[in-house]
């Protein structure tokens, strides 16, 4: 009864797969997407272009098509994410 439940060994947890790199990036391009599509609709009060609105998206694509999965690429691409959705936001914004 005082021992900690843990899974069968091969078994995968939730927390694992949030460990994983693919996963952290794709979740903060994720909330990139969420917070300029909100952004840009009640903040600016604009509607973005397909390639404005997607470009956190692509770089996304470019992180999986590359292979890297260390954590020098991973923090690079993190970067890249947000960096061009500020981009973005500030081009619809001027």
């Amino acid at each position: 009864m005082g021992t900690a439940m843990h899974p069968p060994p091969g078994r995968r947890t939730a927390r694992d797969h949030r460990d994983h790199p693919q996963v952290r990036v794709a979740l903060v391009t994720a909330v990139c997407l969420v917070v300029e599509a909100v952004s840009a609709k009640s903040v600016l009060d604009v509607e973005l272009g397909i390639l404005g609105q997607l470009a956190p998206f692509w770089i996304f694509v470019a992180y999986l098509v590359s292979g890297l999965r260390d954590r020098a690429s991973e923090i690079a691409f993190i970067v890249a994410v947000v960096l061009a959705t500020v981009a973005v936001l500030a081009l619809y914004a001027s």
